[in-house]
């Protein structure tokens, strides 16, 4: 029994952690492009470099670093991966850049509003470097996918906005929708939950069953045992429960949003990838479960 729990922790542990650090993979689906003309080299390397990629704005296109930067983005997308500028590659390229200007101008106040276009210039460069100040990262100016996602949590109401109340990450106390930092009260104890832990929704999370759930976590990936939800805890969580809504999204064909809330969504998706695969459909996603999504999620992405 601990040979398959070890076997199940390394594999999430050499696998999942660090597949979901990649951006997520989508399936591109060309019903509407924002591109309005054709990329110069110079412009797609701005592109590149804007979204953290590594090639400096002055390296030449020719470049091997600027060719595999490209054949990894494609990949990364999967688009057709052949180091060139094809239709795909510049369509995907303009909709990510006007979404993120556009999301951006939902949670920065900008004197002057980001155009909703193709290119990562100054402007956007600019407004990247303000979000990330407000929001406490490393100030860079480049869209890196640590900062896409804290625009994206925003947007989706996981995390407040930049002045308001709980914004600073500090937790409060009194009921169940008590920030921790992360997670209130109530989202830790349904993502326990959708772990497969049996812990009780009624009791504060200094329940035993609560605490012995945390303690599981928190040994599994070499934290301290303490039982609390303390912020690197939190963390670990929640790169669990997005490397989870990713697998599922590739597996599934979906378009399951990745945050890091075990709900709902998640749990209907679980339900189908069980039902789909001859399992006991109950909606939590254990340890040995995870595990065997994301090694369904690579050999779909091969």
């Amino acid at each position: 029994m601990w040979n398959g729990r070890t076997n199940a922790v390394t594999a999430l542990l050499g696998g999942a952690l660090l597949w979901s650090l990649a951006e997520p993979i989508t399936i591109h689906q060309i019903a509407w492009a924002a591109r309005t003309q054709d990329y110069t080299p110079d412009q797609f390397i701005s592109v590149l470099n804007g979204l953290g990629y590594p090639v400096p704005l002055t390296m030449p296109f020719s470049s091997p670093s600027v060719q595999q930067a490209i054949r990894d983005f494609q990949v990364q997308y999967r688009l057709p991966v052949d180091g060139t500028l094809n239709p795909p590659t510049q369509d995907l390229a303009a909709d990510l850049m006007k979404k993120l200007q556009t999301d951006l101008n939902r949670v920065v106040k900008l004197e002057v509003p980001l155009p909703g276009s193709q290119f990562y210039g100054r402007q956007t460069e600019a407004a990247v470097r303000l979000f990330q100040q407000q929001n406490k990262l490393p100030a860079t100016g480049t869209a890196t996918l640590e900062t896409r996602q804290r625009i994206n949590d925003i947007l989706n109401d996981a995390l407040p906005r930049p002045g308001q109340p709980g914004s600073s990450g500090s937790p409060s106390s009194g009921s169940s929708n008590s920030s921790l930092g992360i997670y209130t009260e109530g989202q830790l104890r349904s993502l326990l939950l959708g772990f497969g832990y049996d812990v009780n929704p009624q009791q504060p999370l200094t329940d035993v069953s609560v605490v012995r759930a945390i303690q599981d976590i928190q040994s599994l990936y070499n934290l301290p045992p303490t039982g609390r939800p303390d912020q690197r805890t939190q963390e670990i969580m929640a790169t669990l429960v997005r490397n989870l809504r990713n697998s599922l999204r590739i597996v599934l064909r979906s378009n399951l949003p990745i945050t890091q809330f075990y709900d709902a969504q998640t749990q209907a998706a679980v339900r189908e990838f069980q039902s789909r695969y001859g399992l006991p459909v109950n909606g939590a996603a254990t340890l040995a479960l995870r595990s065997r999504i994301d090694a369904e999620a690579r050999r779909v992405s091969r």
